[in-house]
């Protein structure tokens, strides 16, 4: 089979992965914001300013809104449409990585680079979040690529701009970070190519500087035309500077934090890891080579990630091409010595006993939200049967049957969990239903305003993304209660009883749901159970389908007052 159908391949496999029940998930992380900023530019038609809670928000430059923009415009206003940029962006970083991977070794070990990061759990994880972080390790893949590609033969004299473009872009999408990250790796490798001459022109150099400050730079000097200085100050200074070096966002994570998470969310190839690292430093060539290029690449990366006091598991992200090149050397080496054949059983059994838990955690979910018993039969069917392809190669690992076992059981079990636990979740969970709720009142009373005090089922963001609707957080729910202006509430049982006396308060509906975080593992373990929460109104309304259920409860009070 030819390389290129191979890599063809290859990349249909990862999209088997991303794309099942794509629209399906919750709202996860920060998505809510990407969504809520596009759908604005959108509706508003400024496609410079995005606005969240219909305020301008200055959080990340523009790339991503837009491109999520253009998918609204295409496929409509959905979860899924923007989950497509992140997907597509996956599907990009996994060609780039293959191609760093035939640039810097053999077609072997590119393909097997590639099926490691394909089949990573954070990288299938993130490609299906509609936020900017895949954008940004798209763009710090390509932007080394195209540095090691400068130096490959036959010269490529297009290669010196078209990495100021690709900077340029990757600066449109987070900022400074997304200079420096991929910026190590190209000075590390300008360093190593130092004795040679470098294959750069003047001209080059000047058409990337002109490519980077037109695509990076431009959207910034736009917003500094219309809004001065502000947005500006609030973004670099905010945003970047005190996420790194103070205590603003996301602090208090030890130095190691990202060792942890990488052993976590890098399965099941972060067991791998530490023997590949390993066997690249005591092979020479590799040392001295592309594969000791890449060790001193993550090294480089880890420093300033593991200084910053902001740290967020999907920071790590732009390391794990890099990463799963130095797995798929490994991987493609016929020489397995009694090292690698060890490890390579350890790393077997270990998977083969975890397979189990998966089944074991989802069955954890209350009955709705997780798998039916043909889901669950399915789940430990799969599970016994990846055991056994795991214990099967115990006897004799190598490189390739240990990559093709890893990568099937993995594979596997993604689209399970996006086929038959995602759908049921997101159905039994009352954020849609209770979106279209709102959206049915406001439409009798466009005026009306949301109050809630608890909201584990993240409930807001779906109101706010279908409904156009800002939620107000507040607990002190007797005065709004009371008030003469018209307010929905979103209240647990507890809640709800305590304002059930104020004039004019109705209930319109309630809902079973369970919290978000069920779906972590942190939630699973502790067996997560069901609740409810009511959606209360303080005015009344034209809705018939409000006044058929009030009919309907005045109906059975009366016959429960009189009797048969």
């Amino acid at each position: 089979m030819s390389f290129p159908l191979r890599v063809l391949l290859l990349l249909l496999g990862c999209a088997l992965l991303l794309f099942p029940a794509l629209g399906v998930a919750p709202l996860e992380r920060a998505e809510i914001y990407f969504l809520d900023g596009a759908r604005s530019m959108v509706e508003r038609g400024d496609y410079l300013v995005p606005c969240y809670r219909g305020q301008p928000f200055f959080d990340k430059p523009a790339l991503a809104y837009w491109l999520m923009a253009l998918s609204f415009q295409l496929f409509g206003f959905s979860a899924g449409a923007a989950r497509l940029v992140p997907a597509l962006a996956a599907l990009g970083t996994l060609l780039t990585t293959v191609w760093l991977g035939s640039l810097l070794f053999e077609r072997r070990t590119a393909l097997l680079g590639g099926l490691v990061l394909s089949t990573t759990l954070a990288f299938v994880a993130f490609g299906r979040i509609a936020m900017s972080d895949m954008l940004l390790t798209l763009g710090t893949t390509l932007a080394v690529t195209l540095a090691v590609r400068a130096f490959s033969r036959p010269r490529a004299p297009w290669a010196v701009p078209a990495l100021g473009a690709v900077l340029g872009l990757g600066f449109l999408t987070k900022g400074p970070v997304a200079l420096l990250l991929p910026g190590l790796g190209v000075l590390a490798w300008l360093w190593r190519k130092r004795q040679q001459r470098w294959p750069v022109s003047w001209a080059g150099v000047g058409l990337a500087v002109l490519l980077f400050s037109l695509l990076g730079l431009g959207w910034f000097v736009l917003v500094w035309w219309r809004l001065g200085p502000g947005p500006l100050e609030y973004f670099f200074l905010r945003e970047n500077l005190q996420r790194f070096a103070a205590d603003t966002y996301d602090a208090g994570q030890p130095p190691w934090f990202y060792l942890l998470t990488y052993l976590a969310e890098g399965l099941p190839w972060s067991l791998l890891f530490p023997l590949a690292a390993w066997r690249i430093w005591c092979v020479p060539r590799d040392r001295a080579g592309g594969g000791g290029w890449l060790l001193l690449w993550l090294a480089l990366m880890a420093l300033p990630l593991s200084l910053s006091r902001g740290k967020i598991d999907y920071y790590l992200l732009p390391s794990y091409p890099a990463i799963s090149l130095v797995i798929g050397r490994a991987l493609a080496s016929t020489a397995w010595g009694v090292v690698e054949r060890t490890w390579s059983r350890v790393v077997l059994a270990l998977t083969a006993l975890g397979l189990p838990l998966v089944p074991w955690l989802a069955a954890r979910l209350p009955q709705g939200w997780g798998p039916t018993l043909s889901g669950q039969a399915a789940l430990w069917l799969l599970a016994i049967g990846a055991c056994l392809a795991c214990l099967a190669w115990l006897r004799r690992p190598t490189g390739q049957r240990v990559a093709m076992v890893l990568a099937l059981v993995t594979a596997t079990h993604i689209v399970a969990q996006a086929t038959l636990v995602l759908p049921r979740f997101r159905t039994a969970q009352p954020n849609q239903k209770l979106a279209e709720d709102v959206i049915r009142e406001r439409r009798y009373r466009p005026d009306a305003r949301l109050v809630l005090c608890q909201d584990e089922a993240r409930v807001q963001r779906d109101v706010l993304f279908q409904a156009r609707l800002a939620a107000e957080e507040r607990c002190d729910l007797w005065a709004p209660a009371s008030s003469i202006r018209p307010y929905l509430f979103l209240l647990t049982a507890q809640e709800a009883a305590s304002i059930a006396t104020a004039p004019g308060v109705r209930e319109i509906s309630s809902y079973a749901h369970i919290p978000a975080t069920s779906l972590s593992l942190r939630g699973l373990l502790a067996r997560p159970h069901s609740d409810r929460v009511v959606l209360l109104a303080n005015y009344e309304t034209r809705d018939p389908v409000a006044e058929g259920k009030r009919r309907r409860e005045r109906k059975k009070a009366l016959g429960q007052e009189f009797g048969p």
